[in-house]
């Protein structure tokens, strides 16, 4: 028989009386919150399970759970939770240890690790209260442990192995879109015609990517990820690491839930990804480079007519719905149709019409993390939404940044972005191994879609599915930096003569 310590005893007992307690009140937040940061403890000496629970948490549990208990909504915080202690153990490397042990991270890394800081920090000078402040941290930055320790991780064969298992459950849960959102479109969609309330039926088309019954789910988010597993088949195609007819069936899984909803962003998505797949045939083979564009019109020509034919408005033609969609976009029409709402361009106008040398605190630094959020059923409402109601101020991760951050942190973000972007054509241009090229690919492509999702939505910002996909993104980039240093003298545009080093 083992024999216990007393305090072992007691600290045992004790979280089993706390857990009975905070199961019998029935607060799911508080639960949620204690049961992620208890389970992350134990976890803080497997990261690699810590990373699956996180990757499989939040890209397939956490929809299901949206699809099958709607009002479950808070459930999340759990894995909000373990994104925050998973900061903590990204921190160890950066800060303990001798100096010469220590990690050195990548740039774009570190100037996001700045960025949060700095506007974490001047929130504090703001005039929003601390509640706000701690929930527009967590809502907008609950994964950035996921970023930081995977680019912390050692740089070993264990761990190369562990980034190639999470890039094959990635392709899997894409895989698995298909299922789940035939399911929202020929159930779903039909149960929510006619549930009022601003409700568009068709926004439950969102696969895993946190559907909710009575509200929408993030299809934009959905479709950035397809795109990028896409990118990553036909390039391993291209390489010929996979087969014709398993990249055929791959293509099929990962496309057709593109043409199930009404997510205009494909249309600016699948050209981009075509160019960037094959940019190396674009500018050697004239002939493949017509072909993959061919294909790629084709696809976009095939969602625009879905979009604005089969999935038209009552009453409204393809022609009129084509100047609907101009209007709300660019145009001065409201984007939820009222008077008082912006639009995805005037959002950012409005931000510069209120600001200036009138205010330059809050013009350089902005009004601090939360400010300016509003969002249905939310617990904490930001001020500035308060300030000017119905107008959604937050209605892009851009203005959002503008509003919370100010002009400095908006620069920063964008800095970030293509910082990582040019770490990542360093890597490609010096990898041969055709794997690695299809990884690489869907990198840049994730990091692509996210400069268009600036002013496409604010999902970017509040969302764990899409903050999710952004952090394994940097992590996973911010390793490949360390695992394969650039050589010195190495010039900028070299091109595939050196491979990709493996610890």
């Amino acid at each position: 028989m083992l024999a216990y310590r007393p305090w072992e005893i007691g600290l045992v007992t004790a979280v089993a009386v706390f857990a009975g307690w905070l199961a019998s009140i029935s607060q799911p937040i508080v639960l949620a919150v204690f049961v992620g940061g208890f389970v992350s403890v134990f976890l803080l000496s497997r990261i690699d399970f810590a990373v699956w629970l996180l990757l499989a948490g939040t890209l397939v549990v956490n929809g299901a759970v949206l699809l099958m208990f709607p009002r479950m909504t808070k459930i999340s915080w759990a894995l909000s939770m373990l994104g925050f202690f998973l900061l903590a153990a990204g921190l160890f490397p950066l800060f303990l240890g001798r100096w010469r042990e220590r990690v050195r991270l990548p740039g774009f890394l570190t100037l996001f690790l700045a960025l949060v800081a700095l506007s974490a920090g001047t929130s504090l000078l703001g005039q929003g209260p601390a509640l706000e402040i701690l929930a527009g941290v967590k809502r907008s930055y609950q994964m950035l442990g996921l970023a930081l320790v995977l680019a912390t991780a050692p740089v070993t064969a264990v761990w190369r192995r562990h980034f190639h298992g999470w890039g094959g459950f990635l392709l899997s849960a894409a895989v698995l879109q298909l299922p789940v959102a035939l399911y929202e479109r020929i159930v779903l969609v039909p149960l929510r015609v006619g549930m009022g309330g601003g409700i568009v039926p068709i926004d439950i088309v969102a696969g895993t990517f946190e559907p909710n019954f009575e509200g929408g789910g993030e299809n934009g988010t959905m479709v950035i990820f397809l795109v990028a597993c896409l990118a990553y088949v036909l390039t391993a195609w291209r390489e010929r690491v996979l087969s014709t007819l398993w990249a055929a069936a791959f293509a099929v899984e990962l496309g057709v839930p593109l043409f199930l909803g009404e997510t205009k962003i494909a249309l600016v998505l699948l050209p981009m990804m075509f160019l960037l797949v094959f940019s190396r045939e674009i500018r050697r083979n004239p002939a493949v480079a017509a072909a993959a564009l061919t294909t790629g019109v084709l696809l976009t020509g095939v969602l625009a007519w879905l979009y604005f034919s089969v999935f038209s408005i009552q009453g409204k033609s393809p022609e009129q719905m084509v100047q609907n969609t101009i209007d709300y976009n660019f145009g001065s029409a409201g984007y939820y149709g009222n008077k008082a709402s912006l639009n995805r361009t005037t959002v950012l106008t409005f931000w510069f019409h209120e600001h200036g040398l009138h205010n330059p605190a809050e013009t350089l630094f902005g009004h601090g993390m939360g400010a300016s959020y509003a969002g249905a059923g939310t617990l904490v409402e930001g001020h500035l939404n308060r300030k000017y109601p119905g107008m959604a101020i937050n209605l892009n991760t851009a203005s959002t940044l503008l509003w919370d951050s100010g002009a400095i942190g908006a620069a920063m973000f964008l800095g970030v972005l293509i910082t990582a972007w040019r770490a990542s054509g360093r890597l490609l241009s010096r990898c041969d191994d055709g794997a690695e090229r299809g990884r690489l690919v869907a990198l840049r492509v994730c990091l692509a879609a996210n400069v268009f999702s600036l002013w496409y939505s604010n999902s970017l910002m509040n969302s764990p599915s899409h903050e999710l996909l952004f952090a394994f993104t940097l992590g996973y980039l911010a390793w490949l930096v360390r695992a394969n240093p650039l050589p010195q003298n190495f010039p900028q545009r070299h091109e595939h003569q050196t491979a990709v080093s493996h610890a």
